[in-house]
């Protein structure tokens, strides 16, 4: 009970923040967007960077949101336009994932991760999630950007599969391996005998999900993006008063 009440202490802090940054100017909410994919790159690339000195590969971002924090940054950094439709759905979907599941299965994390690993999780998801939502009022994607984003994340699929065969992660509690070969399915199940035929609805049921959080990313977009364009003639009107109040 606990844990559910910091998750959602938490998830109202994170909102508070984002609704602040929602009514700043398109410059200064850029300029966090940009901090934030400065933060991430910086701290991803000192952690993957300790452990390849040492040798040890299989610490190699092949999560979904492991790879959204190196590509989010590097487009928002580098203005890579192409790219920015799949980060930031990316981004959205696994900052919202982490936020929503993390005050009923927190416990689980620390207990699997440890605290330090899973506050850390927390906060760089976090960060994430309140990229994407700001650099959603930047730009209007259009339902045309749906097949980018599609061949992103077939592109992902597939380099993470590349690095599976390359590595050796055996013992390693990587998520988007148990999702793509069915093993959550034993996760769920195990006192169950799960039969070979399951696994066609399984994964109709995988990509259902994933489509439909690309719909709901869209129509975010265009919540945020309205609420945005919305408040301009009232932050305007109030800059008006106050430099009049001020001559």
């Amino acid at each position: 009970m606990q844990m559910i009440i910091y998750g959602f202490l938490w998830i109202i802090f994170i909102h508070i923040i984002l609704n602040k940054s929602l009514r700043l100017t398109l410059k200064k909410s850029m300029l966090i967007v940009q901090l934030i994919s400065l933060t991430l790159i910086t701290y991803k690339s000192f952690e993957y960077g300790f452990f390849w000195i040492q040798g040890d590969f299989t610490k190699m971002p092949v999560e979904y949101s492991a790879i959204t924090y190196i590509l989010f940054s590097i487009t928002f950094i580098f203005n890579i336009k192409f790219l920015k439709p799949f980060v930031t759905f990316a981004a959205f979907l696994s900052g919202i994932g982490y936020l929503v599941t993390f005050p009923f299965l927190g416990g689980a994390f620390i207990e699997g991760n440890g605290l330090t690993t899973t506050l850390l999780a927390l906060f760089n998801h976090s960060l994430l999630y309140l990229g994407s939502m700001i650099a959603m009022k930047h730009k209007f994607y259009s339902i045309e950007s749906r097949k980018s984003i599609l061949i992103c994340t077939l592109l992902v699929v597939a380099y993470s599969i590349t690095m599976q065969y390359l590595i050796n992660f055996d013992g390693k509690y990587l998520f988007i391996y148990m999702v793509l070969d069915g093993r959550i399915l034993y996760q769920l199940f195990n006192q169950m005998d799960i039969d070979g035929f399951i696994f066609l609805p399984y994964n109709l049921l995988i990509i259902s999900i994933y489509l439909g959080m690309i719909s709901i990313f869209y129509k975010v977009n265009i919540k945020v993006y309205e609420f945005y364009h919305k408040i301009v003639p009232e932050l305007r009107t109030r800059e008006v008063i106050k430099h009049e109040h001020t001559v």
